[in-house]
């Protein structure tokens, strides 16, 4: 017969276990695993053995207490009932690491169950995506991450790569076909990471490999096998940032022309535009052999789509730039049948349609850093949509750095002041600092960005 103390505890390993299964595939199973993990450690009692353990751990104590100065933010609060949905969000941050710390530790075999959940958990999350991606018809990436944000999977799947990593490097006892099991999950993590294309998740996966290989290259007692993986890995991500130069060297360079240089009219006898200070996309400019009206009658061939309706033209030069043709009746007509419901589609760019590689990922990233630089538009990249935020947020900072504007204030303030600055985003309501640093500090003020 299990004692009562045994049965709270396997509880406890059960629950976080589903916790972290939650994690990639439910907001929804968090929340209820959150507040089953809550009941069953109030049930449980023993508050003398939790005080104990948990004074024991200062660090708990400290990122805990983080909560308490978020309090700060109600100093300023308008609306209190809103304020209190907002501080209920960060609780999470005071519950998680008090229960553990304070609860029976596991056991090894109960904590690699608990992370084998997870990891499982991941797999089955970019499993299905997978599967989605492949029987739907996709517009925007985004949407084979069906669970959660993309984002948010994304750094799943590095915080997985990097327990992986360990198991495979730490554990002697793990035997062959687990190694390969693991091995197998390792490179579908990869792999998946690059399909989905979010860039903060490579970036940030680039960035842990850089500081595990000259972490284990800097230690003197590493063993020789680990040694010799951070030199590959270091190797490999060299050969990716430098592919990554050579992809962004090849998308903004052109040759230098003049007008002298160049045919003014094409086979049919029609005269070219050119626009020598037109944006460059993928090595060319696109503004240069440009014939407007051979486009209009050569697309009316090729497509039952209205040349003159929504963005048809501009995507049709753009396409045809991608592509290293020129704008004309030639160009169109040069075109595949999937070029042409490409275009339909919205398809700006040739290397918008690659499953795979870093120019699906890079250059739509690069066209809108182009656009912003030209004309101040933010609408065509989530990116600067955030630069964007970020700046409003700076500049709500500047006018309350010491208190912010307190809890549930703060979407408001950035609202505001995307209005004041005439932004192309202040149609868009609520939509924070997108920046966990700056929200802090706005809605609390710096003591709480300090702490």
């Amino acid at each position: 017969m299990l004692q009562r103390a045994q049965v709270h505890h396997y509880l406890y390993v059960v629950l976080a276990a589903c916790l972290c299964v939650s994690i990639p595939l439910s907001n929804a199973g968090m929340s209820i695993t959150m507040l089953l993990l809550v009941l069953n450690w109030l049930v449980e009692g023993q508050w003398a053995e939790k005080w104990k353990r948990l004074k024991l751990n200062k660090s708990a104590l400290v990122s805990g207490a983080f909560v308490l100065v978020c309090c700060l933010g109600f100093i300023h609060a308008t609306d209190f009932s809103k304020s209190l949905k907002d501080f209920a969000h960060y609780l999470p941050l005071f519950i998680t690491p008090l229960i553990a710390v304070s609860s029976k530790p596991m056991t090894v075999k109960e904590s690699n169950c608990v992370l084998g959940a997870f990891l499982g958990s991941v797999v089955v999350s970019t499993l299905i995506s997978g599967v989605y991606y492949i029987s739907h018809e996709i517009n925007d990436i985004r949407e084979i991450s069906i669970f959660i944000s993309h984002i948010r999977l994304s750094l799943c799947i590095d915080v997985a790569l990097v327990l992986i990593t360990c198991v495979l490097l730490k554990d002697s006892k793990l035997c062959r076909g687990g190694k390969i099991g693991f091995g197998v999950a390792l490179l579908w993590l990869v792999f998946y990471m690059f399909v989905a294309q979010t860039l903060t998740g490579i970036i940030l996966l680039c960035v842990v490999i850089f500081v595990f290989c000259i972490y284990n290259l800097l230690r003197k007692d590493v063993r020789g096998m680990i040694r010799y993986a951070a030199l590959a890995c270091l190797g490999l991500l060299s050969a990716v940032c430098v592919y990554a130069g050579v992809v962004t060297y090849r998308y903004f360079h052109a040759e230098d022309v003049n007008v002298d240089s160049l045919e003014m009219t094409t086979i049919n006898g029609n005269p070219y535009h050119h626009d020598l200070g037109s944006m460059v996309e993928n090595g060319s400019r696109v503004g240069v052999y440009v014939c407007e009206e051979e486009l209009e009658g050569a697309w009316k061939q090729r497509s039952e789509a209205d040349f003159d309706s929504g963005s048809v033209e501009a995507t049709l030069i753009r396409y045809l730039n991608s592509c290293h043709l020129r704008k004309d009746s030639a160009g169109v007509m040069a075109l595949s049948e999937q070029d042409v419901r490409n275009v339909e589609c919205g398809i700006a760019n040739v290397s918008y349609t690659q499953s795979l590689g870093l120019k699906r990922a890079l250059y739509p990233v690069f066209f809108s850093l182009q656009l912003y630089a030209r004309s101040g538009v933010v609408n065509e990249s989530s990116l600067l949509q955030r630069v964007e935020c970020w700046k409003a947020a700076w500049k709500q900072i500047g006018q309350h750095p010491c208190l912010g504007v307190g809890l549930a204030n703060h979407k408001v303030a950035i609202d505001a002041q995307l209005s004041a600055d005439n932004s192309e985003m202040q149609c868009k309501k609520e939509m924070g600092a997108h920046n966990q640093f700056l929200t802090f500090w706005l809605q609390g003020g710096v003591l709480v960005l300090l702490y």
